[in-house]
């Protein structure tokens, strides 16, 4: 749409071709343009009396067609073109003498260029990607009086993502049509913010909540932001459930600079094939989950369970970090590992087969003892793992006349000492 305070608009020279046309007379200069077949869309040719005079009219007429001829166009333009002389004039080039020659016949040097617009290229580089549909930003805020009832407000409106605010998810962003020319997107926005057209897109495979999407989309959201986000056109989403999603505004990567789109590009097509943005990152992201798990339940469910399989016996738990090296082990030996349901970032692992390769003999460590001792023909001692059943043995010993038999509970801390003195 156009408004009566468009925003500024800078094009940029994206693909192009620059050649020497040689010298000419007036008379005799066929013209430059594009033929049916070009792949260019824009065409400009300078002229000088020196080739570095018509090369400089060259990056001239670029300009006034609406492009910025900034100091890094221009040199990616020379570096294509190549050295331009600027001390032998056309006449000389010609092998013609100045006198004689009039104003109105005097010959010229020709520099033309052919080019794409980068901004043109690059939203047809966006439209081929997978897995993207563009958006408005719908905000609740009030817009002002009604069009169809005076006086009255309107709540909800399409605009601009406000650069310092968080992005709200779901109801807010609205389907949007795919514009058909990026120039003419750019030239119809607005410099008032709450003025619609811009448009925004989802990086795919990096949203969810905390019942739908990976830790893959998890990992690639926090990959993507970290390296990303202070760009003033990315934004994570956030709603209810801990959802969370990065948006990408398209005005801004219409026009950041070339290694920034190109990067961003060149992840969000990478994702069509392999839709994890760094390995490393998704090991991070999973071994931190499996921390918070650890801590939050699997801890005491696994003393819980290994309780109730060994009714009876009493064990002296260490802390949960010290416990964590048995469990690892016992899980690797189990060929249990940690895995995520792909229905929220949370890890798992199954306790239940953990639990059930896991016998008495292995508990050792934390088991408390109840040793038994009595004199017959010298000091004699017997271990149990259930008090009860250490009670029953000291009673039966002393209803045999071992008067003296008697039971002691060894904690595991105890049992270690002896055992590393042995």
């Amino acid at each position: 749409m156009n408004t009566a305070t468009q925003r500024p608009v800078t094009l940029r020279v994206g693909e192009f071709q620059v050649e020497s046309l040689g010298v000419e007379w007036p008379d005799y200069f066929q013209g430059y343009g594009l033929g049916p077949r070009s792949t260019f869309h824009y065409c400009a040719y300078g002229i000088g009396d020196t080739e570095e005079e018509a090369l400089a009219d060259c990056l001239e007429m670029v300009a006034q067609q609406g492009f910025d001829v900034d100091g890094e166009t221009e040199e990616r333009i020379r570096a294509e073109y190549g050295p331009a002389d600027d001390s032998e004039t056309a006449l000389e080039a010609l092998g013609v003498e100045e006198e004689g020659v009039g104003l109105d016949e005097t010959p010229f040097f020709h520099v033309g260029i052919k080019w794409n617009c980068r901004e043109e290229e690059r939203l047809a580089r966006v439209k081929k990607l997978a897995n993207v549909d563009f958006l408005h930003y719908q905000d609740y805020c009030p817009q002002g009086p009604s069009s169809r009832y005076s006086g009255l407000q309107e709540w909800g409106y399409t605009r601009r993502i406000d650069p310092d605010s968080s992005v709200s998810y779901g109801d807010l962003m609205k389907p949007a049509d795919c514009p058909e020319s990026a120039v003419k997107y750019l030239e119809a926005l607005s410099t008032d913010a709450t003025e619609e057209g811009e448009l925004y897109f989802f990086l795919p495979y990096a949203s969810g909540s905390d019942y739908s999407g990976s830790t893959v989309e998890k990992a690639n959201c926090r990959e993507f932001l970290e390296s990303y986000g202070e760009e003033g056109f990315v934004w994570e989403a956030h709603g209810g459930h801990n959802t969370y999603a990065v948006v990408l505004g398209l005005t801004g990567l219409l026009e950041c600079p070339d290694d920034t789109f190109d990067a961003i590009l060149g992840i969000v097509e990478g994702l069509e094939n392999y839709p994890l943005i760094d390995d490393e990152a998704l090991s991070t992201l999973e071994m931190e989950g499996a921390d918070e798990a650890w801590e939050s339940w699997v801890a005491g469910d696994f003393r819980r369970a290994l309780e109730k399989k060994f009714d009876g016996v009493d064990f002296e738990w260490p802390s949960d970090s010290d416990l964590r090296p048995f469990f690892e082990k016992r899980a690797e030996k189990a060929n249990e590992y940690w895995f995520n349901e792909g229905y929220g970032p949370d890890m798992y692992i199954r306790l239940d087969k953990i639990v059930e390769g896991i016998d008495l003999d292995a508990l050792m460590p934390f088991m408390v003892l109840y040793v038994v001792t009595y004199v017959d023909a010298g000091q004699e001692t017997e271990e149990y793992t259930s008090e009860s059943e250490a009670i029953e043995r000291v009673d039966s010993l002393r209803a045999a006349g071992f008067i003296g038999a008697s039971y002691t509970a060894v904690s595991p801390v105890k049992q270690s000492v002896k055992q590393s003195a042995e």
